[in-house]
């Protein structure tokens, strides 16, 4: 038991002084990973040109 008890002590300690060292950096991680993402500007004048398709429906066949 004594061995699991500075296993854990040793792992929070390790964990401490990584997060200490690099806290800028893993901060600057965390926020880029589940803060919230700005919403991307809309252009009004987008034209056809722009789009990623172009739907043109099938021409209908009056023969049945």
């Amino acid at each position: 038991m004594l061995i699991y008890s500075l296993v854990g002590i040793t792992f929070i300690i390790w964990t401490g002084i990584y997060f200490l060292y690099f806290r800028q950096q893993v901060i600057a991680w965390l926020s880029n990973r589940l803060g919230k993402d700005r919403p991307v500007p809309v252009e009004d004048n987008a034209s056809e040109d722009q789009l990623p398709f172009n739907y043109t429906p099938p021409p209908k066949d009056d023969q049945s």
